[in-house]
């Protein structure tokens, strides 16, 4: 990886790493977290790499950004709580798995969108990728973490 590419990477790795933390701080009586207003900003740095330096560039940040998101869930997974006398992962299994899969299939699938609107105006091409990949990434997450 060249070091054109290394903002790209550090953006999202940071993105990730915010997100993953500020997920665990509830808003507006839980039915937010922090985390859903970093998290969108992944999608803005995966469309720059795609714009600026083509769709090869736009995957290797987001298999970069899901190495870290991967790290920062084998280290929360490992992050013991303890209430009502239970025992209990800070990060359940399935909810570490529906992110890393929703975060992949859906920034992947933002990044070949993209690719196929980058004719035309501008804005175009942003707007339909994040809206798919971000109704992506909330299906699957939504699916796979929560359907038990």
């Amino acid at each position: 990886m060249t070091g054109k590419f290394l903002p790209g990477v550090i953006a999202m790795a940071a993105i990730v790493v915010a997100s993953n933390v500020l997920v665990q701080f509830l808003i507006l009586d839980g039915l937010l977290t922090w985390g859903a207003f970093t998290y969108p900003f992944a999608f803005l740095v995966t469309d720059l790499m795609n714009r600026f330096y083509g769709v090869a560039a736009a995957r290797r940040v987001v298999l970069a950004g899901f190495v870290t998101g991967v790290i920062c869930s084998l280290i929360g997974s490992q992050i013991m709580l303890q209430g009502d006398g239970y025992t209990y992962a800070a990060v359940p299994l399935r909810v570490a798995v529906g992110s890393g899969i929703a975060f992949l299939a859906a920034q992947m699938t933002d990044v070949t969108v993209f690719d196929r609107f980058r004719g035309g105006q501008w804005w175009r091409a942003p707007l339909i990728s994040t809206l798919i990949g971000s109704a992506l990434d909330t299906a699957l997450f939504f699916t796979i973490a929560f359907s038990a």
